[in-house]
Parts: structure tokens; sequence; C-alpha cells
């Protein structure tokens, strides 16, 4: 009988089946890794081009660095993250409208390279985008330490251009290595965008460009005051470097670059116009009248750039104001022919035009735009008030709007557009301007309080605090009648303060005058006669007779301070008074 016999072979097969198919799994899951990976680096690679050839952009390539007396070491990397802040920063100094170049200098990119290999994926990609023609300029920089001084010296370039070379030197002091950055990034810059490189040494130059009857000599002549005012003209107000860039760019002559050239320089003819404020009038108004011709050129040119346009309502509202202050000093005539009625004439035209610049601007504008053409704006109603004022009071002497409603409107058009520029803007003169609003609205405490916000700010300057004396003088001048005894001592104290800490001698008959009207209304003619009686006269420019007239006048104010004291304090009281000492 035969019988059944187990398959040997049928466990083996079905094992290698397994096997097989495992294999056949394993092949087609490598395969697709495989097929993911390829698709995954061709969509990284098609990025890194994309990005490459659209983002505008600087490369930096870590510094070489070699520097052995730091006490912290300088890596390659750090020291390129160090002069791209720089580059940052000089790009700040520009229009909105101007490009605004990314800077490639990350410590740590993500990179890929075959050990051995010439290049790596990253500057695989670069060499692909330059070979389509889209090439972000490379900056090769060097830090190194020698045994001359000074004794840092550094180099910049730019990779593929050989006129692009320049150096850099400096002394191992505490700033030396932050010195070294900022030129390596300004002459960076020079290279790559001059007219940002301009705009940001018009900027440093900007600073130095005031004081114009500096150093002259002790009761100078006319003739050797107006020599001063020369040399002093052309060493701090002749802004070298930055036309030195200007004609750089004109060299360069990019399309896109050159109708910022005028821009430029009508901001330098700003500069100037400022530094001649109280010192030449009629150089100042030709200054902002060339100013004006240059801003227009570049309006011109670029009919739709927002900051032309803004600059340019900026220089007529400026002329404006220079125009208007050249007449306080005028006698008042009614003549229309007269100088007076000529200037008031120019001035308001001046105003008018700065107006139908405004007109221009899109309603929509960027923040900071927008702040600057508020700030404008407020200045522009202020000044049309100043000019009503002198023409209803017939004296150029700022006063206050109360009683005229129509004045009134203007100032409260003007203090509005100080607040609203205040939002976004804290500055020291945007406060005294915010102030001056307030006070001709009669509302004295606050513009106390934007003149404190201004002296925080600006610490050395006497503006300021000289202007909170004033609001508190003129609380006591136009207020109740007579004034409140504590308004009278807060302003004999701000005034004293003033004295005390502030003051360096300059004469200010003008205060001292604001002093008196302050006293004449407090109800007590002897604080007039008082003051009037020991009233310093004016003195000579050396420090001890300067310091002597501070002196004498703040002598003066305590001593109305005193008298006004016992006053009060010989004063009948009322019970509930009585009941709070």
């Amino acid at each position: 009988m035969p019988t059944d016999t187990p398959d040997s072979g049928a466990p083996a097969a079905t094992a290698y089946q397994s096997f097989e198919a495992t294999t056949k799994w394993l092949e087609l899951l490598r395969r697709a890794c495989i097929s993911v990976a390829v698709i995954l680096a061709i969509s990284v690679v098609t990025v890194l081009i994309v990005r490459e050839a659209s983002e505008e952009g600087i490369v930096i390539d870590p510094v070489i660095v070699q520097l052995n007396d730091l006490k912290e070491p300088l890596t390659p990397e750090l020291a390129a993250l160090y002069i791209a802040k720089h580059i940052d920063g000089i790009q700040r100094s520009g229009v909105n409208e101007w490009r605004k170049l990314y800077v490639d200098q990350s410590p740590n990119p993500i990179d890929l390279q075959i050990p051995g290999a010439p290049l790596s994926l990253r500057t695989g990609v670069r060499e692909i985008a330059g070979l389509l023609g889209f090439k972000r300029p490379t900056l090769k920089m060097s830090i190194v330490a020698r045994r001359v001084t000074p004794s840092l010296a550094a180099s910049v370039g730019i990779v593929g251009d050989p006129a692009a070379r320049a150096t850099c030197e400096e002394y191992a002091d505490a700033n030396g290595m932050e010195r070294i950055f900022s030129c390596l990034a300004l002459n960076a810059m020079i290279f790559i965008d001059p007219k940002v490189a301009a705009s940001y040494v018009f900027d440093a130059e900007e600073k130095s460009c005031a004081g114009l009857d500096a150093d002259l000599p002790a009761n100078p002549t006319a003739l050797e005051r107006e020599q001063r005012r020369i040399l002093n003209r052309r060493t701090r107000c002749g802004f070298p470097r930055t036309q030195e860039l200007i004609a750089k760019v004109l060299q360069a002559g990019r399309a896109e670059d050159l109708p910022w050239v005028p821009y430029v320089y009508g901001k330098i003819h700003l500069a100037r116009a400022r530094a001649l404020t109280g010192i030449d009038q009629e150089q100042q108004i030709g200054e902002l009248d060339q100013a004006i011709g240059r801003f227009i050129s570049t309006s011109s040119q670029l009919p739709t750039s927002t900051s032309a346009i803004a600059i340019l309502f900026e220089a007529y509202v400026r002329k404006g104001i220079a125009i208007h202050e050249s007449t306080t000093s005028f006698d008042w005539s009614d003549d229309p022919g007269s100088a007076l009625q000529w200037k008031f004439w120019l001035a308001e035209s001046t105003f008018n035009d700065a107006a139908n610049q405004l007109k221009r601007l899109p309603a929509r504008r960027s923040q900071e735009l927008d702040t600057l053409v508020q700030r404008i704006e407020g200045a522009l109603y202020y000044r049309q008030w100043m000019i009503a004022a002198h023409r209803r009071l017939r004296s150029g002497e700022a006063t206050v709007g109360l009683g005229n409603d129509e004045e009134l409107a203007i100032l409260r058009r003007s203090a509005d557009k100080y607040a609203a520029a205040g939002r976004n803007l804290k500055t020291a003169s945007l406060f005294m301007d915010w102030g001056n609003s307030l006070r001709a609205l009669g509302k004295f405490d606050d513009a106390a309080d934007m003149y404190l916000r201004a002296a925080d700010l600006a610490p050395d300057d006497f503006g300021p605090r000289i202007n909170v004396a004033v609001a508190y003088l003129e609380r006591v001048r136009y207020g109740n009648s007579p004034a409140e005894p504590l308004h009278v001592l807060i302003a004999l104290g701000a005034a004293s303060n003033y004295f005390a800490w502030i003051s360096g001698g300059t004469p200010f008959d003008g205060f001292l005058n604001r002093i008196e009207a302050a006293l004449s209304n407090t109800g007590s003619m002897g604080d007039l006669a008082l003051f009037q009686s020991c009233r310093p006269r004016p003195h000579g420019a050396s420090e001890p007779e300067r310091m002597a007239y501070v002196a004498a006048a703040k002598n003066c104010v305590d001593q109305v301070i005193a008298q006004a004291n016992g006053r009060v304090m010989r004063s009948p009281r009322s019970p509930v008074q009585q009941q709070r000492l």
C-alpha cells in the first residue's frame, strides 16, 4: 500500500518567493526614494537659482581675519555679520524709493559639498545664476594687524571687478574695530551704489554745518566777522566728501540714479540755509532758492516720487519762514509798495506754493512720509498764523491768538498736525514746534509739557528750557487779571531756574521784556517796579561779562520772588486754607 510523503521543497520555495517579493519591494522603495531625492534636489536647486536671480543683494564671503591681540577672537563669519549691519545702516540713510539690497552673510548657511570637490551647492548655484546673467556682487574682505602705525589694516573688493578695490587703516584703540567695519561697509557701498553712500556721508557732514560765527575775535569789525564767516562756511559747510561721491554717481551714469543727483545737492543747500539762520538772511533765502530749484529738477524727472515732492514742500515752507522772519526788524507800514508789505506778499506766495505742492502728494503714502508731511503741514499753518497775527498787531513779536476765532482755527489745525506727527516721531524739534502752537492757542500748561519733553531729549540746548519759562510767563500775562499768585511764582521760578542752570549769557532782552510783561499783570505794580529798578543792562562778549549779566538777571528775579512770597504769606486766608495749614 503506497504511503504519502511530505514535499520537502515546498517550504524552501515559499521562503524564496517571500524573499524575492521583499527584494522587489525594497528595490521599488529604493527607486522611489532616489526619485524623491532627485526631485527634491532639483526643486531645491531651482528655488536657490530663482532666489539668486530674483533677489537683489550683496554677498559677503567669510572675512579673512589675522588678528592676534584681541581679547575676544573675531571669526570670519562674525566679522562679516558686523560689516553687514553697517551696510544695512548705510542703506537706511536713503529714501524710500531707493532699492534696499539684501546682505547675504549668514554665519551658518545650509550648504552641501562633496569632500575634495571644488564647488559647494551654494557656490554652484551662484555660478549657474551667473551663467544665466544674474550675478550678485560678492565682497571679498580682509582685516589684519601689523607692526606699523596705524596697526589695523583692511581691504575690500568686489569679485570680478579689479577696479573695485579699497583699503582702510585705523588705530587699535577701543573703537578701532568699529571704525574698520564702518570703513569697509562704506567703501563697499561706494562701489555698489554711490548715491546711497553719498546720502550717508551727507548725514555725517551735515552735523558739522553749523556755528558760522564760531572763533570770532573779541569785538570784531564788520570785515573781520565776514571773513571768519566765509572761512567757516567753506570748512564747515563745504560737504566735500558728499560732492565727491555725487561725482561718482554722474561718472557711473546709471539712468535710475541720475535724477537723484539734484536731490542730494538740494539737501546740501537746505543744510547751508539752516546754518545761515540769523546770520545772513539774504544768503539764506538764496540757498533756499537753489534748494527749491534742485528739488524741482528731481520732481520733474520723477513725478511719482513722494519723497521728492515732500522735500520740495519742505523747502517752500522753510523759504516762507525765512522771508517772514526777515520782516520782524521792519517798522510797520501800510504802504503796499513798502519793503515790509513786499516781504509779506513774498512769504504768503511762498506758503501758497507749498500748499500747492502738498496737493500733489498721494492720499496713500508710507508712515514715514506721512509723518514728515504732517509735521511740515503743522509748520505751514503756524507760520500762516504768524503772518496774520503780525498784520493784526503790527508787530513781529510772537504772541497768542486768544480772542481771534480765525487765528485760533489756524492754530488748532497746526497743533492737530503736530499731534498726528507726534504719534510716530519723538524728536526735540517736533516737541518745540508743537509747544509753540499750543502756546499760541493759550494752552500754556500743555505747551510747557512739550518744551519739557524737548528738554529731556536735548539737555544741552537752551531753547526748550527758556521756552518753559516763556510759557509760564505768558500764562501770567494773558490769564486772569490779576494773575493767580501761584502762577506768578511758578513763572518766576522757571525764569530763575533758566538763569541758574542753562543761560550762557547770550543777550536776551526779549526774555527780560517778557518777564516785565508778566509782572505788569500780578496785581502789584511793586513787582514790576522792583524788577525794572535792578534789570541788568546789555553786556560785553567776554565770559566774565556774560556770567555777570546772568547773575544780575537772576538776582533781580529772585528779589521779585521774595517780595511776591512775602505778599502771599501776609495775605488773609480763608477758613479752608487755615485748616490745611
